[in-house]
């Protein structure tokens, strides 16, 4: 299958976080002469500024939620088909529509109001950029669709993101060490489905139950070492380290089936572990 690629979300430098905030900022005097407007006496004036203001805002929404699917989509090799609303060039052409409706009021010809609107639409469109590509292959075939894939994707990253936060309150060494290995080899798996969509359908019972099992079982070490005892607590770590053991061997098993495109025993290790869980009481 070749070498996996670790499944981690990360922002992309090209798109940072605050993109489109600018145009929020740009519109805001139009408010201050919306209410000069009205003050003034000039009701059509205060009307048209209003709705400028209305639509910049709008844009800048649109153009922003935009800017948040192409992160995305530059991130994952499997694009979300979901929605095919192109946001920021509905964004461009909103801004144009209230640049023209504010030249309008403003008492500008019917050519500066054009021309007013086409630039804001075509500054936008050329600095934002045109909305990416909203067709993804089609894996109909292995069972599920991309949408379903993306979603089991996403959901397995944020119970790895949660071992992770359980992590940082535990003290013992050994045992974040362990859990560093496992939440990694969880990443590769991860890495793996988004390589190759077929297995996505053997590691589904994974991805969903098992990782959910050391979610629980890391956060409930957590909760459980705060509430106990001197003596307590000698067993309850005894139970956590067989636990991540347990976890650690299933996951390198999991590696291991998938790369050797095999599914069987996969399900009854992993009945074993939810064993062995309720078992040790940890969770």
């Amino acid at each position: 299958m070749g070498k996996t690629k670790r499944f981690q979300p990360e922002s992309n430098p090209t798109l940072p976080r605050f993109s489109g905030v600018l145009l929020y900022f740009v519109a805001l005097p139009l408010l201050p002469g919306a209410i000069r407007a009205l003050a003034a006496g000039s009701p059509g004036k205060a009307v048209g500024y209003a709705l400028g203001f209305a639509a910049a805002m709008l844009a800048a929404t649109m153009i922003r939620r935009g800017l948040m699917i192409e992160r995305e989509a530059k991130r994952r090799k499997i694009v979300r088909r979901a929605s095919t609303v192109p946001y920021k060039t509905t964004g461009a052409v909103i801004i144009g529509i209230g640049m023209f409706v504010v030249a309008m009021a403003s008492g500008y010809s019917v050519f500066v109001q054009i021309l007013f609107g086409l630039a804001a639409s075509f500054g936008a469109w050329l600095y934002y950029g045109a909305d990416p590509s909203r067709k993804a292959g089609d894996i109909a075939t292995v069972g599920i669709t991309s949408e379903e894939l993306i979603a089991l994707l996403d959901e397995a990253e944020g119970r790895i993101e949660k071992i992770e936060h359980a992590r940082g309150a535990i003290r013992n060494k050994e045992f974040r060490e362990k859990l560093q290995k496992i939440t990694t080899g969880a990443r590769d798996i991860l890495g793996t489905i988004e390589e190759d969509p077929a297995d996505a359908r053997k590691a589904r019972k994974f991805l969903k139950v098992y990782l959910d099992g050391a979610q629980q079982v890391t956060e409930g070490y957590v909760r459980m070492h705060k509430d106990s005892d001197g003596g307590q607590n000698m067993e309850l770590e005894d139970n956590f380290r067989r636990v991540l053991g347990t976890i650690d061997t299933v996951i390198t098993e999991q590696k291991q089936k998938l790369a050797e495109n095999n599914e069987m025993d996969l399900d009854v290790q992993m009945e074993v572990l939810q064993l062995q869980l309720e078992k040790e009481g940890v969770t």
